[in-house]
């Protein structure tokens, strides 16, 4: 069941991604530039019917991989992170999870909306490392693979 929906989820949000000049790859979709590689996932539980959403940014500096995928990103989180709330985070699980509650159609016109004002602004303001590093948004624990060390040295 997750699998279909995740294809909906991929529908819908394909013009969102395409508009930033993102690339679909299966469920993923990413850009790079100079300076940062961006990246969005969609994944299936493998045990239920609820469905993640997965972010990364890798900082192209690097050079340590051509191609960066997920597990190389500087800077890792699901997108309920960028929520502002305990209860809209609460609610976010009750959106991805598809096994209860509102119909199909609705959650995923919900997921929709927050994709689009929460995780389109965060990719259009982020553009550099200096960005993450000088952000509110980003916090401490998003940071994966010496990120933060990375962020640092690189803004020197």
């Amino acid at each position: 069941m997750s699998s279909v929906i995740s294809k909906k989820l991929q529908e819908v949000l394909k013009p969102h991604f395409k508009a930033l000049g993102f690339k679909k790859k299966g469920a993923s979709w990413g850009c790079a530039d100079d300076e940062l590689a961006k990246w969005f996932n969609i994944q299936c539980s493998r045990n239920s019917d609820s469905i993640y959403f997965n972010v990364g940014i890798y900082f192209q500096a690097t050079q340590e991989v051509d191609y960066p995928k997920e597990l190389d990103c500087h800077l890792r989180f699901r997108i309920e992170q960028l929520l502002s709330s305990d209860d809209e985070i609460r609610d976010f699980y009750e959106l991805s999870n598809f096994e209860s509650g509102l119909n199909i159609e609705a959650k995923i016109e919900n997921i929709e909306n927050i994709i689009t004002n929460k995780l389109v602004p965060f990719f259009t303001l982020h553009n550099t490392v200096a960005d993450i590093l000088n952000s509110e948004q980003v916090k401490p624990y998003m940071f994966w693979n010496s990120g933060k060390e990375l962020a640092t040295k690189l803004c020197v």
